[in-house]
């Protein structure tokens, strides 16, 4: 499953590497949820953020998050065991 937004076009490649990672693999839902949550609070508008999680059901968490927020789901993979999230700080 790989997702891009219209939206990611606005994210140079380079730019993906230097969002801000949240490393919440092995977290039970809604942990990985609530550390994304806590880390965009930190982050300006427009700063990139790569959440890594392992709970199959952040998929859907992440996804009614950012319809519910307005924040931009930017991009979304599942790599192996692995989904990686990049979301837009507003």
């Amino acid at each position: 499953m790989t997702e891009i937004a219209t939206q990611a076009t606005l994210a140079p490649d380079s730019a993906w590497e230097f969002a801000l990672k949240v490393d919440a693999r092995g977290l039970p839902c809604p942990q990985p949820l609530l550390a994304m949550r806590r880390a965009l609070k930190s982050l300006a508008p427009g700063s990139l953020l790569h959440l890594v999680a392992t709970d199959p059901a952040s998929s859907e968490d992440i996804r009614s998050f950012c319809r519910l927020s307005g924040v931009p789901l930017l991009r979304a993979e599942c790599r192996d065991d692995e989904f990686h999230y990049w979301l837009a700080a507003i």
